[in-house]
């Protein structure tokens, strides 16, 4: 098997695969295989295709195996849980830790909390589930009221019948004694509990409970991750937070420019293709440097099938972008009353940090409380934020993107390419 490259516009490198068919000549074919898209999106990426984060890396994985807590707080599309999944297997391999990982993002409950709590300690960090039923069943007696279920996917666990409200705060908290436990051996020891700003929407008094439980786990180290700012802060940050001082913050930002302008080209250069370094640096602020949408794009790009892509072939890369995705985007904009749809296309124009001001009020055409419901509501929705920079902005760059340039695309109009910059 080689690799050859083949003309513009006609898929660019490809893999070549030599074969003898049957006939009286036995003449040599050639299978022409696509490369795979070397640019991930959609879900958590792994290996080669994770960007530049080895000092977030690096930080998480020493507070992670040295017992000190950490609160992680981005928005969504950062590459959050990409992170956390590194530096996971690196503290596991390098480290021997035992690492369990929580994500509460479908709990809603104290009972989905506990379970969720309990896979990810005896299945995730302690490894209980491996080994004959007897064994198993053995282990899972310090666990009284869990029952586990064998599913496609793997393990569930679910708690027995009945049980109080404050029975589900002790089935929470008795996992996580048996992973302290574990720690006697002199073996690093953390639980990561992903989305944990759930809690603050099941029940008020979870934060409180997770305080008790910090307090009693020297030694143990816990990353509480989060995606909605605000709602974090409220946990972890400012008078009356029931977490506050709990653990140290960590705010993962953008990867820089001149970091991921390269890693974009070498993993273009992976598959046969040239990507210049001026429409790399377009893929990056056509989307503020957003991991997840900057990848999206880079694949956009390659799926052009040019040797060489430059910015026009990015340009054109956005314009298919928005043209896939004018549907949900359009549904995602309709969805919204009158008021947060002006807020929101005055935004797409031009971000802004007083938008209560009389010009702001002038241009979107609202009135002052009638602006500020649906700046709040927006943004508990993530549809805006905050940039320290600009000010207030459209928190998606496609949408972003799409309320600047597409919503014309379903009455028959197409987007000019040159437009875009």
């Amino acid at each position: 098997m080689g690799i050859a490259g083949v003309g513009a516009r006609t898929g660019g490198c490809r893999r070549i695969q030599r074969s003898r068919i049957p006939g009286p000549q036995n003449a040599e074919r050639r299978i022409i295989l696509p490369v795979a898209n070397p640019f991930s999106f959609g879900s958590p990426v792994r290996g080669d295709q994770f960007g530049d984060r080895e000092t977030e890396t690096r930080f998480l994985v020493r507070r992670m195996t040295g017992g000190q807590n950490v609160v992680l707080t981005s928005p969504r599309r950062y590459g959050k849980t990409s992170l956390l999944l590194r530096a996971v297997e690196e503290a596991r391999r390098n480290h021997g830790a035992r690492v369990g990982v929580a994500s509460l993002l479908r709990c809603s409950s104290r009972r989905e909390v506990a379970e969720e709590t309990t896979r990810a300690v005896v299945d995730g960090a302690l490894g209980w589930m491996v080994g004959t039923a007897e064994q198993i069943s053995d282990r899972l007696r310090r666990l009284p009221r869990v029952m586990p279920t064998l599913e496609h996917e793997g393990w569930r666990f679910s708690l027995g019948p009945g049980g109080q409200e404050q029975d589900f705060l002790a089935d929470i908290r008795r996992p996580i004694d048996l992973l302290a436990d574990s720690a006697r051996d002199g073996r690093p020891v953390c639980l990561v509990l992903d989305e944990f700003q759930q809690v603050a929407e099941i029940d008020e008094h979870l934060g409180g409970f997770w305080k008790t439980v910090i307090d009693d786990l020297p030694g143990v180290s816990l990353v509480f991750s989060g995606s909605r700012r605000h709602m974090m802060e409220r946990l972890f940050v400012g008078t009356g937070a029931a977490l506050k001082n709990a653990a140290e913050p960590m705010s993962l930002e953008v990867i820089p420019e001149s970091d991921l302008v390269p890693f974009l080209r070498a993993r273009m250069a992976s598959a046969g293709r040239e990507l210049t370094e001026s429409a790399a640096q377009l893929i990056y602020r056509l989307v503020r440097g957003i991991p997840h949408f900057v990848q999206l794009l880079a694949a956009a790009a390659y799926d052009d099938d040019v040797e060489l892509v430059d910015e026009a072939v990015v340009r054109s890369a956005m314009v298919q972008v928005l043209t896939r995705q004018r549907a949900d985007l359009a549904a995602r904009y309709e969805a919204l009353p009158t008021n947060q749809r002006k807020l929101l296309r005055e935004l797409s124009r031009e971000p802004g940090r007083d938008i209560l001001s009389a010009r702001w009020l002038l241009r979107s055409d609202l009135a002052k409380t009638s602006a500020e419901r649906a700046r709040d509501a927006l943004r508990d929705a993530e549809l805006i934020e905050l940039d320290g920079t600009v000010g207030w902005r459209v928190a998606d760059p496609i949408f972003e993107r799409w309320l600047r340039h597409g919503l014309d695309l379903d009455l028959g109009e197409s987007i000019d390419p040159s437009s875009i910059g």
